[in-house]
């Protein structure tokens, strides 16, 4: 028998999709909103849908996800972004896993919709932690980005995708990887790493190589183009801000030897 679900999710204005994926989880027990201050519409179709709205002002995504989880009475939970659609076949998938007693949390493909395409089912997708048991789970306090969970006990793999609508303007889609890359050199930084010249030469063609022809996104045409593009500035724009932080912090360590002296 299945168990109940909390939906939570993070939001910043959100306005553009919020409404079709409040729609898209409707069917759960509880859907928990936390939002960190829209100004654009967002929280009135909120509170027009009728879901459970708190606010908090932004924390990190590590920290602001585990804030909304706190908010979630059941043990299950299902995380997705204030652009993603939980489709109905997803939807009846995920509420039969919460019957398994083998799994303590499931893996979910993402297809990002992009120039108005999504991707070929050909193409591998990235896969993300996104339904678990909260009580087996826990968001890692040494990340302000890319916050994978951090899990006890074994990790299934649903068969349909979430579809992501958030990266289908290319401009805006770039942008983000930009942000992404500064905040993980950043967390990187923070737990000791240093840049390498080396692997700022190699990251590039070696991450464009893996995402657009291993993982199969060439047959994905201009989407996958666009998805490998936009992973391969990742790659590259967090390596070298790595080695930025690396020279200021080389270059302060040597003034403060010249005052010494």
């Amino acid at each position: 028998m299945s168990e109940s679900i909390s939906v939570f999710l993070i939001t910043l204005n959100e306005v553009a999709h919020i409404e079709q994926v409040l729609e898209s989880v409707a069917w759960a027990d509880e859907v928990i909103v936390l939002d960190s201050g829209s100004t654009d519409g967002t929280v009135e179709i909120c509170k027009r849908m009728g879901v459970d709205l708190h606010h908090q002002d932004w924390l990190g995504y590590s920290a602001q996800k585990a804030a909304a989880l706190q908010r979630c009475r059941n043990d299950w939970c299902l995380n997705v972004d204030g652009d993603e659609i939980v489709s109905a076949e997803l939807a009846k998938e995920l509420q039969d896993l919460t019957a398994s007693k083998e799994v303590s949390a499931v893996e979910i493909s993402i297809n990002d919709l992009i120039m108005g395409k999504f991707l070929s089912r050909f193409s591998r997708k990235r896969r993300i932690i996104r339904l678990f048991r909260r009580s087996q789970a826990a968001y890692p306090t040494n990340r302000t980005v890319h916050e994978n969970l951090q899990v006890s006990g074994s990790v299934g793999r649903s068969k349909h995708c979430l579809h992501h609508l958030g990266y289908d303007d290319p401009i805006k889609y770039f942008a983000k990887q930009i942000k992404y890359a500064q905040l993980r050199a950043e967390d990187k930084f923070r737990d000791g790493k240093s840049g390498s010249l080396i692997k700022l030469w190699l990251v590039g063609p070696f991450t464009f190589f893996r995402t657009f022809l291993l993982s199969r996104l060439l047959l994905s045409g201009r989407a996958g183009l666009i998805i490998a593009a936009a992973e391969t500035s990742y790659a590259f724009c967090k390596e070298a801000h790595l080695i930025r932080l690396s020279q200021q912090k080389s270059y302060g360590a040597e003034e403060s030897q010249q005052q010494r002296h």
